[in-house]
């Protein structure tokens, strides 16, 4: 424990209130942080989608002048429902021709874990025509349950030219 927590400052205006009046004030605070917090995520969310229109997951960029940029990270949380829906939307996954076995046991993890980079693969195989990778991806939307997860933004500064 460093010397700060120990004890307060001497004369620290703050000792002239009572302890009711010291923690309704820190609670005061701590309620005005978290409705500011609230509201910051909004607004957050309107600024990515008015300067976004059709944000890509990852980092999306935007030229603002003068060397500013917008930076706005979106996410998605991928998660899996019960395990007997998993089980069987794998089952019917494993019977849909020869990579089926072998996409389902990739697929999942027992903890159970999404495993993104074999859903991506999927994608990607579904967008160059492969059949078995669009009927692949149907079964696996019948029990991925995909949400929306808080994007990041941030004013990158330009760099200044030594």
């Amino acid at each position: 424990m460093t010397d700060a927590w120990q004890n307060p400052k001497p004369n620290d205006p703050r000792d002239a209130l009572s302890n009711d009046e010291v923690l309704l004030k820190w609670k005061e605070i701590k309620d005005r942080l978290a409705a500011l917090k609230e509201e910051e995520l909004e607004f957050r969310k309107y600024v990515v989608t008015r300067e976004f229109p059709k944000p890509e997951e990852g980092t999306n960029t935007k030229e603002l002048g003068g060397g500013y940029k917008l930076k706005a990270v979106v996410k998605f949380n991928y998660r899996l429902p019960e395990n007997d829906k998993v089980e069987a939307g794998l089952e019917k996954l494993s019977k849909l021709g020869n990579d089926g076995p072998f996409i389902a046991d990739r697929l999942v993890s027992w903890t159970p874990n999404f495993l993104l980079t074999e859903y991506r693969q999927l994608q990607e195989d579904a967008s160059k025509g492969s059949k078995f990778a669009t009927d692949a991806l149907a079964v696996i939307h019948e029990f991925l349950v995909i949400t929306e997860a808080a994007p990041t933004v941030d004013i990158v500064e330009p760099k200044v030219k030594k």
